[in-house]
């Protein structure tokens, strides 16, 4: 009985929210694990497990397009502007969870996209060390897909351009 409820929900639950998201860490490399994201109201739960207190933390994001081919979400989405950085400057002890949020974010759920990646740039720890990621690599990410399952074709975004506030 509970094996057709459970079922039930997940049948139901698949179609009553259209965006499907999952995270993509390599566990070796990421000081966070995305517990959950939510691209329309752009926020993201993380969990801090690098075993350092985090004062800093930076994301980007790309997006797909209906087709899959995956581009930088850049400022008033032009090329010519630095990508968006999604930052946050709150403490995140070790082993805490907490949920960031972006209000000017104004949303990265497009009605037309084939999903997008939220990554984890660059962290600073309150030792005054940092960890980042390099603009060749997204080793931590939460991925979003719309109105389907899966993607068709392996998620290879594109090099990050260097943020010339870096």
């Amino acid at each position: 009985m509970l094996c057709k409820r459970l079922c039930f929900f997940l049948v139901v639950s698949s179609f009553s929210f259209p965006v499907f998201s999952f995270a993509q860490n390599s566990i070796f490399n990421c000081p966070i694990q995305i517990v959950s994201f939510d691209p329309s109201g752009v926020s993201v739960r993380v969990k801090n497990t690098s075993g350092k207190t985090i004062v800093g933390i930076v994301f980007n994001a790309a997006l797909a397009d209906a087709t899959e081919h995956w581009k930088w979400f850049h400022w008033d989405f032009d090329d010519s502007r630095p990508l968006r950085d999604f930052g946050w400057n709150k403490e995140i002890k070790p082993a805490q969870s907490k949920r960031l949020t972006w209000a000017w974010g104004g949303g990265l759920d497009f009605e037309h996209l084939g999903g997008g990646a939220f990554v984890l740039t660059s962290v600073l720890f309150d030792d005054g060390s940092r960890w980042e990621d390099s603009n060749e690599t997204s080793s931590c990410k939460a991925l979003w897909l719309k109105h389907k399952k899966s993607t068709f074709r392996p998620v290879d975004l594109p090099p990050r351009a260097a943020s010339t506030l870096r």
